[in-house]
């Protein structure tokens, strides 16, 4: 009888796994897994990767056969992992033994092997070579162990760039814990998903790349709490690098609450292009990038159901830069940029600072299109006059400008004359500037002015 009872045990568990076995999703890492792509950035072959959409299903991840990855985007499959676990999935994975370039080693190098340990109990971070640290930052001491080891990583390269790097980082961690925030329940415990910070030197080309990632809600819906009208994740973006914008708000009423001043990532960003670096931010379906001259956005193929901010950081020690110095000048830039835009505020003018939205080149005419068609139109239907400041922009190309300003001028007519207002704006920008307006005034600009201006195809280039 007993015989018959572990028999009939036996084929039930056969059966289940049998069905697990059906059920079991196998995703396998392309054989490169790099936001490197040519000479220059591409985040969707990564992004594409992610689904978003697994629950309550067994996952096996593949790594063999990924023959090239860069550390920075392994590391974005920790949070993920995270993620499916806190989605009921259980989770396998396969290893190669190849070189020492495989994904397989590169994981654990870095101490990935432990991802779901370092989950469970905060007390426990990775196990990561010195060489390639991941560090899971949960709490203040997790905090102080990720800065002390970006400082000393960075230490032969002078106490300005030790500096210079720990705020940056600091403002990006605190940025990822207030605002990343994502709470779980684990065998009747209230866990907080940590999120997560990797660097590596890559020394043939002597750059620092770096990433911090969260798995929370993401800047569209963080802001949406206080900007409802924000039409998606790009413009969400751009808003979130200004001064005064990104700070941190009570949940039921954004603007009584206010625990910091939203300096975060317009300091980090603006200290990255001090630092003649590129900063990548990564949310949703958008990512926007700020360089040295440029501030650009575009949408990717899939979404990272999060925020993640890479960064690569040339160490040139020829470079000198006074970090007090660069802080005192920025501090000072946003004061009176605020203070600017609240006098245009309250006077019923519409105020729009070129390159801290644009870059110092503004030139990507796909921006400018959003940003007339979200905000511009509107300002000028309500007869609000717009006020746009040049103030460090070195060029602007006449597709970029015809694109902001061509279709808000017909509207306006002749009296865009005294109802836009040029500050600060060089020789050149102010001469094409000029040319628009006269364009867009004349009696053929009048009977264009007929065709629905809101739509993109109607600006004329």
């Amino acid at each position: 009888m007993a015989d018959s009872k572990g028999s009939l045990q036996d084929q039930l568990y056969a059966v289940k796994r049998q069905l697990r076995t059906r059920r079991r999703v196998h995703i396998k890492l392309p054989a490169g897994f790099s936001f490197n792509r040519g000479g220059s950035k591409n985040f969707d072959p990564v992004v594409d990767f992610f689904d978003w959409s697994l629950k309550n299903c067994p996952v096996e991840i593949d790594f063999t056969g990924c023959s090239s990855a860069n550390y920075q985007s392994l590391a974005l499959l920790v949070p993920y992992c995270w993620h499916l676990r806190q989605a009921g999935c259980s989770i396998s994975f396969i290893y190669d033994k190849k070189s020492e370039q495989s994904a397989s080693h590169m994981w654990t190098i870095m101490g990935g092997r432990g991802v779901f340990q370092v989950l469970s109990d905060s007390t426990v971070n990775f196990k990561s070579a010195n060489v390639k640290p991941l560090i899971a930052v949960r709490n203040p001491a997790d905090m102080k162990t990720a800065l002390e080891s970006a400082v000393s990583y960075v230490a032969r390269f002078g106490v300005e760039y030790q500096r210079t790097l720990r705020y940056v980082l600091a403002e990006l961690l605190y940025n990822a814990n207030e605002h990343g925030r994502r709470d779980f329940k684990w065998r009747n415990r209230r866990l907080i998903t940590p999120a997560v910070l990797q660097f590596s030197w890559y020394e043939q080309a002597n750059e620092i790349g770096i990433i911090v990632a969260d798995i929370g809600v993401g800047i569209h819906a963080h802001l949406s709490q206080a900007y409802p009208s924000i039409a998606n994740e790009e413009e969400a973006l751009r808003l979130a690098v200004q001064p005064e914008i990104s700070g941190t708000f009570g949940k039921h009423d954004p603007y009584s609450n206010r625990n910091n001043a939203g300096m975060g990532l317009f300091l980090s960003s603006s200290i990255v292009r001090r630092l003649r670096a590129d900063m990548h931010i990564v949310s949703g379906n958008a990512v926007l990038h700020i360089s040295p001259n440029d501030l650009t956005s575009h949408t990717l193929n899939s979404r990272w159901n999060g925020t993640f901010v890479y960064i690569s950081m040339r160490l040139d020690q020829s470079y000198n830069f006074a970090y007090d110095q660069i802080m005192q000048e920025l501090r000072e830039e946003a004061k009176s940029e605020v203070s600017v835009r609240q006098k245009e505020e309250s006077e019923h003018r519409h105020y729009l600072h070129i390159y801290n939205f644009f870059g110092k080149n503004a030139e990507d005419k796909q921006s400018a299109i959003s940003y007339r068609n979200r905000h511009l139109l509107k300002a000028v239907d309500e007869g609000q006059v717009l006020v746009l400041d040049f103030e460090d922009v070195e060029t602007s190309t006449h597709s970029f400008l015809n694109a902001l300003l061509a279709s808000p001028i017909r509207r306006m007519g002749m009296a865009a004359y005294k109802r836009i207002k040029i500050t600060r704006a060089l020789p050149d920008i102010r001469e094409t500037l000029d040319y628009i307006l006269d364009d867009n005034t004349s009696p053929d600009g009048a009977d264009i002015a007929k065709y629905d201006d809101s739509d993109d195809q109607q600006t004329l280039f």
